[in-house]
C-alpha cells in the first residue's frame, strides 16, 4: 500500500514537514560523501526556515498536554489495555520534560551561529555555494568524514528534543486513524463533511495504481480526484474505478 497524507490544520502540515526533514538530515548525516554532509546541513537549513516564524516547541507542548489529559482518565478504565496506555504516557511525559529543559527558542543556537548563518544566506543564491564564493565551507567538505559528521550532529543535537516530541504527537495522531473503504467512480469521489475534530486525511492505495489523488477538503465537503500519472503537462481524471481507503485522524 502507498499512502497520501492531506493535513487539515497548518500545525498538522507543519508537524509532518519538519518530521520528514529531520529525517532526510539524519540519513544523510550517518552517510559520508561530502555531498551527503552538504544534503545534511541543506535540510537543516530548511528546518529553520520552516519554523522561523512558528512557535514549534510551545505548539508541541501544548498538544502534548492535551493528550495527556485525554489518556489519564483512562487508567483502569477495563475497556482499554493498560500496558501500552502507560507505555503512551510515559513517553509523552519524557519528551516534554525534555522540551521543558531546553534553553531558548527552537534553532536559537544555529541562528546566531555566525558561520553556518553565512553559509545559508549564500545557499539562497543559485550556485552561490561555489568553492570561490565560500573557501571555508570548500575547505569544511574536505574534513574527514568523522569530523564532519560529528560537527552536523552538534549542529542538531539541540534540535533532537523537539523531533523527538514530533515523533511521538504524530504517532498518536496517525494511530488514531479509523479506516473506511472507498471506491471512487471514474477517479471522482464526494463525501460530505469531515468534522472538526479531524486533523488529517490519509488515502491508502495499491502500490502500483497508476494513480494519484488530488484532494480538497473543508468543514462542508471532501473532494477527492485521482489523477493519471504521467509527464503531461495537465494531468487528466483517470478514467476507471479506484477502490481505497479513507482514514480519519483526530486528535
Amino acid at each position: 500500500m502507498i499512502i497520501y497524507d492531506y493535513p487539515l490544520s497548518e500545525q498538522v502540515r507543519t508537524f509532518l514537514r519538519l518530521k520528514a526533514l529531520f529525517k532526510r538530515a539524519l540519513y544523510f548525516i550517518e552517510r559520508e560523501a561530502a555531498f551527503d554532509h552538504h544534503a545534511a546541513l541543506m535540510t537543516v537549513f530548511e528546518i529553520l526556515d520552516i519554523t522561523a516564524r512558528a512557535d514549534v516547541k510551545s505548539d508541541l507542548l501544548q498538544s502534548l498536554d492535551r493528550q495527556r489529559a485525554t489518556l489519564v482518565p483512562l487508567r483502569g478504565n477495563a475497556n482499554v489495555s493498560q500496558e501500552p496506555l502507560e507505555k503512551t504516557l510515559s513517553d509523552i511525559e519524557t519528551v516534554s520534560y525534555d522540551l521543558h529543559a531546553s534553553k531558548g527558542k527552537f534553532g536559537e543556537q544555529l541562528r546566531n551561529h555566525e558561520w553556518l548563518m553565512a553559509i545559508k544566506q549564500r545557499a539562497a543564491i543559485p550556485g552561490g555555494m561555489c568553492d570561490f564564493d565560500l573557501p571555508a565551507y570548500h575547505y569544511w567538505l574536505s574534513l574527514e568524514c568523522g569530523v564532519r559528521r560529528q560537527q552536523l550532529n552538534d549542529w542538531l543535537s539541540p534540535l533532537l528534543s523537539t523531533y523527538r516530541a514530533l515523533r511521538v504527537q504524530l504517532t498518536l495522531l496517525l494511530e488514531s486513524g479509523k479506516a473506511q473503504q472507498q471506491q471512487a467512480t471514474r477517479g471522482l469521489f464526494q463525501q460530505g463533511k469531515v468534522g472538526p475534530e479531524v486533523k488529517l486525511l490519509r488515502v491508502a492505495l495499491e502500490t502500483g495504481q497508476p494513480c494519484v489523488p488530488e484532494i480538497s477538503a473543508n468543514k462542508y465537503l471532501l473532494n477527492i480526484r485521482f489523477l493519471e500519472v504521467g509527464d503531461a503537462a495537465r494531468s487528466r481524471v483517470y478514467p476507471e474505478d479506484v477502490p481505497f481507503s479513507l482514514i480519519f485522524c483526530t486528535l
